[in-house]
């Protein structure tokens, strides 16, 4: 047994935090990832690296993505 004193969350209560976690998460990652991106486009010695182009690409994606579950999750 436990002693704390918290009630129970709600099943739905916790899914929303839940899903706003995994949003936040997700935003954070996909700026990261596009910042890194674009760093590699800009001042990367060799040009325009198909790497660089594909993590910026897929950091923004990702950002939007989270954004979206954000969203999502507000309006439940």
């Amino acid at each position: 047994m436990s002693d704390s004193k918290s009630a129970p969350v709600p099943a739905s209560a916790a899914s929303a935090k839940r899903s706003k976690t995994i949003g936040v998460i997700a935003i954070v990652a996909g700026i990261a990832a596009a910042v890194v991106g674009l760093w590699g486009v800009l001042v990367g010695g060799n040009g325009m690296d198909p790497v660089d182009i594909l993590i910026l690409v897929g950091g923004m994606l990702v950002s939007v993505l989270g954004f979206r579950v954000m969203r999502k999750a507000g309006a439940s």
